[in-house]
Formats: C-alpha cells, structure tokens, sequence
C-alpha cells in the first residue's frame, strides 16, 4: 500500500536535514509521498521540488502555521502550495517572522539575565534565521540546563513562564480562510496535543466552516483510542484523515520518519479538496 507521511521539518526551520535529504531519506524509507511542512516559512520549499525532480518522487510543499483558538496554541498545516500563489504567502509569513525575531531576543535576554547565557546572533549562524524553542531547546541542553527538548519546554521555555511570552497568534478560522485563498489545503495538526476533546469539537464545525480539510488521525504520539477517536470526528464533520510522522531529525528525536502515516487515498482526497 501507497503511504504518505504529510507533516515533516528541515533545517529551515527546526529539522537537521535539507529538503533534499528529507526527499531521499523517504525514498529510502519506501514512502510514495512526503511533505515539507517547516514553522512559519516556506523558505525550503524550492528545494523541496527541486529535490522531487532529481529522485523522481512526488513531494508536498507546505507550512504549520501557528494559530490559536481561545489561548490554545493550535498548528495548522497549509498543503499542497502552489508556487504561483506563494507571493500571496509572504506578507503574512513576513510579519510572522519580524514578531518571532522579537520574541527570540526578548527570551535570549531573559534566560542570559537568569543565568542561561544564550546568544541569538550565534543561534542564527548555526541554525538559520527563522529560530524557535526548539533551537534554544537545544542550547540549553548543551550547557547542560536541561536533559531533553521536553524538559525544556516544561521548565525553562514553559509558555507564561519566567523566561518565555509567546508572541500575538492569529485565529485558526481566519488563517484557514487566508490558506484557501492561497489556494492550498487547510489541516488541524495534532489536534489533541494542545485541545481538550470539547474545545477541539467545539472548534470543528467553526472551522468546516472556514473551509478546513482535514485533521492529523494519525500521528506517533496518538494511542490507538485517540486515533479511532479522530476518526469518528473526521466521519462526523466530514473530515479527511491526514498523518505524519512531524519528523525533526536530530533536533527532535520523538518519532523517525514514515512512523505515521497517510494512505494515498487520503492524499488523494486533499488534492481534490484543493
């Protein structure tokens, strides 16, 4: 059977790998497609195709947005991006990116005033412009603050904690409404890692109606009830089942590639949908 492994980082984001080594790595995994889906960029996505070009395999460009419905931080895949619509994308994605790089330098700044001496100048020369937690994750892990990028991010990057405020999200229904009019595929990634299951039902028939595609079933941190349990919402609300590994390489080491995955019939079903 044909599978898909539709939500995956590189190094434009928080991925160790280029797209083109995310292209190959698939190929070797025996996937048929695999999507790029980095933070609030599409810096990466070029390559991507380029990539899909030179190994002869079929590749989705995309982005996770971040967004938010009632203070919950909710991530939004934008699939299958046209290259002609991606000038629609960059003021949006633009904006994104100048409000994150003040947020970088406020935490850089409070973690050095309490004792974590990080630096976002050196941050941006190992690992690009567009930084996250993930990155600064990863500092504190080498001096030794924390043992895991979880731990990080339950501590020292805990959202309203001492150190870190996160930065004005936009609302979900109105980023899937600007992901339509690019013209690409709106997907809830892993819904229940940030909803309670009455939040997440609350949000679906607003965001249907915003034009909302699907949502990540399938995903490595699911247990077998939440899987089914996202399957009968997607019944529900005529829904497609989506999936993806959100494979991190090195920076995060939760899930490997191709370790959830989407049928090709779903895949199928979100190129329709577009």
């Amino acid at each position: 059977m044909k599978k898909c492994d539709l939500h995956n980082h590189s190094i434009y984001s928080d991925g160790s790998t280029t797209p083109y080594e995310l292209v190959k790595y698939a190929k070797e995994k025996g996937l048929s497609v695999v999507a790029l889906t980095d933070h609030n960029t599409i810096d990466g996505i070029f390559e991507l195709i380029e990539a899909g070009k030179a190994l002869d395999f079929e590749v989705v460009p995309g982005a996770e947005l971040t967004t938010e419905y009632k203070g919950k931080e909710i991530h939004l895949l934008s699939l299958l991006i046209k290259e002609e619509n991606i000038p629609k994308m960059q003021d949006f994605l633009l904006e994104r990116l100048k409000l994150k790089d003040q947020s970088n330098k406020d935490l850089a700044k409070s973690l050095t005033e309490g004792g974590y001496p990080v630096s976002l100048e050196e941050m941006k020369k190992k690992y690009g412009k567009n930084i996250n937690r993930a990155h600064f994750a990863r500092e504190l892990i080498e001096m030794g603050a924390v043992t895991t990028t979880k731990e990080a991010f339950n501590t020292l990057l805990l959202e309203g904690g001492r150190f870190y405020k996160s930065i004005p999200r936009p609302d979900v229904c109105s980023t899937i409404e600007l992901v339509r009019q690019w013209q690409a595929v709106p997907v809830i990634a892993h819904p229940l890692l940030s909803l309670s299951r009455e939040l997440l039902e609350e949000l679906l028939p607003k965001a249907k109606k915003a034009g909302l595609a699907g949502i990540e079933v399938y995903y490595p941190e699911y247990t077998e009830e939440q899987t089914k349990y996202l399957e009968d919402l997607c019944q529900k609300y005529d829904l497609i089942k989506s999936g993806g590994s959100d494979y991190h390489g090195e920076m995060k080491t939760h899930s490997d590639l191709a370790t959830a995955t989407t049928p090709y019939e779903n895949y199928e079903k979100l190129k329709n949908a577009r």
